[in-house]
């Protein structure tokens, strides 16, 4: 038997305006969760009467106050599906009130979504997913490797060029000015040669993705983005725009890049267009849950055109593990 998925009424109360990407993050893991694939609006309507914790003072306020949450995250889907299109792994009715599950055998997108839903709600963020729908710490780490991944091949969507995962620990094994160096003898602009007081044994220095978009004169002055793929609560503290254009390029190149790095930083969560710009002020240009999904797929078309983008052949793997999530949860074979 499923363990429900829980919605917290303190997100839903007092002086804050109400939580509604966690109410719709709700009805969308109760749809993926629910052997019949649906979850309904008066789903929250219910939780939050099951879960308060306290009176409201005016029964009709009460009232109000559920349905406003649960008419808010019928539009926060229905957003999410308008500007996901077929990468959204869930559909509404007319009205919005049912939203149904349609993703038992994902695409990549489907599963960059998916993938990025569970992030979102791990337990250290959030408490939807109750101790038996959990991942595992081994779980948690292989999903963090797979939104890696995803956001790799995103990138390489958003300039429309070759991509590596810089990451640590990177796909291929291989060490920090080692990978720097492979993917220099393809830029070609500056070269690789740490000063002698950079770090001895540096993992990643902040820097996870490289994507760039080839002039073919091999001259500099190209399009190059440089990501930071942060998954934890905290991942608003770790802005990368200083570090790629203070700190890294006069670490490790000697002569220094000319060509200037284009800051992203990508996260699985959804974030409220009322925040977004202080997002996007502080970090640089952010890739995110409504956006990632769709790259993905774009990502498959520069694949079939022969251009290099590491590790995604694992994006059909972190695909197949998705889908046994669920299906496991569910109790299906």
């Amino acid at each position: 038997m499923t363990a429900p998925v829980y919605l917290p009424p303190d997100a839903f109360g007092g002086i804050n305006p109400p939580d509604l990407d966690l109410a719709a993050d709700y009805l969308e893991l109760k749809a993926a969760l629910s052997p019949a694939g649906q979850s309904y609006s008066a789903d929250i309507v219910n939780a939050l009467g099951l879960n308060a914790e306290a009176e409201f003072e005016d029964v009709h306020e009460e009232i109000e106050t559920r349905e406003a949450v649960a008419t808010g995250a019928v539009t926060t889907i229905g957003l999410r599906q308008r500007v996901l299109g077929r990468a959204y792994p869930f559909v509404t009715d007319e009205p919005g009130s049912t939203v149904c599950f349609v993703a038992d055998e994902p695409d990549l997108g489907q599963a960059a979504y998916l993938v990025s839903l569970i992030l979102s709600n791990l337990r250290a963020i959030t408490p939807l997913l109750g101790s038996e729908l959990h991942p595992s710490k081994d779980e948690v780490r292989a999903l963090r490797e797979y939104f890696q991944y995803f956001a790799t091949a995103a990138l390489a969507a958003e300039v429309g060029g070759p991509a590596w995962s810089f990451g640590f620990p990177r796909p291929d094994g291989s060490g920090f000015l080692a990978k720097l160096s492979e993917i220099w003898s393809d830029l070609k602009d500056g070269a690789v040669d740490p000063h002698p007081s950079a770090p001895a044994s540096p993992k990643d220095d902040k820097v996870d993705i490289f994507a760039w978009r080839e002039q073919t004169d091999g001259l500099p002055g190209f399009l190059l983005a440089v990501a930071q793929v942060a998954t934890g609560g905290d991942w608003k503290d770790k802005p990368i725009r200083d570090q790629v254009k203070e700190v890294f390029p006069k670490r490790w190149f000697s002569p220094i890049p000319v060509t200037g790095w284009v800051a992203y930083h990508v996260v699985p969560f959804a974030r409220p267009e009322e925040k977004f710009r202080d997002d996007v002020l502080v970090l640089g240009n952010v890739m995110h849950r409504i956006r990632v999904p769709k790259r993905v797929l774009e990502a498959e078309t520069l694949i079939g055109q022969g251009l290099a983008i590491e590790a995604f052949d694992q994006l059909r793997v972190a695909a197949d593990w998705v889908a046994k999530y669920f299906k496991d949860a569910k109790g299906q074979p």
